[in-house]
């Protein structure tokens, strides 16, 4: 019976470890500036996410194959970590650097990158595992104006549900510029 109970205790006790990990980078970062002057932070638990978000479906007005989707997408949906600043936050570039390059090294991938002025502002990364997206990392940084976005969601979609999901919003926002019918190729007069 002993034994039992120490076992018991033991799960316990790391399961919540297991939970809410995400990344180690991630969350050292998260960590040493979410105190910083000026900074707004908040983390959330998937089942906080994906409840929001059935209130917030159900008072949408979408059509019955987008509601499907959405509905699909949000039951992967895990934990997020959001920090933000708007003046005065100034972390000094080389944490950032190290924060990229340890995820890196941590398998995750740049999705996007938007750079302006020869510094990085924008960059969006995601961790894949076997076809399945299991984190996003999404970095805003403006170092002229001291605004600062952190933001890091656990989930569990696969790599064709994303696909799915971008070519639905390109659909929707870009089809004429997608869409290009083909003409005959024209000669050169000479």
């Amino acid at each position: 019976m002993k034994m039992k109970n120490i076992l018991l205790s033991a799960f316990l006790l790391f399961v919540p470890l297991f939970l809410f990990s995400q990344n180690r980078a991630l969350n050292k970062f998260y960590r040493q500036n979410k105190r910083g002057k000026e900074v707004r932070n908040a983390k959330l638990p998937g089942w906080l996410i994906r409840s929001g978000g059935k209130i917030a479906l159900k008072r949408s007005e979408m059509s019955e194959e987008d509601f499907a989707l959405a509905k699909q997408l949000l039951k992967k949906a895990g934990g997020v970590k959001f920090m933000y600043s708007e003046d005065g936050a100034k972390i000094p570039q080389q944490e950032i650097q190290q924060l990229k390059q340890d995820l890196r090294e941590d398998h995750f991938d740049d999705l996007i990158m938007i750079k302006s002025g020869g510094e990085m502002d924008f960059q969006l990364m995601i961790k894949e595992v076997d076809g399945v997206v299991k984190n996003l990392f999404l970095l805003y940084n403006d170092l002229e104006d001291g605004e600062m976005a952190f933001v890091t969601m656990k989930m569990n979609i696969s790599l064709d549900e994303v696909t799915k999901l971008v070519e639905k919003g390109m659909e929707e926002k870009y089809h004429e510029l997608m869409i290009e019918e083909e003409t005959e190729p024209v000669e050169p007069v000479m």
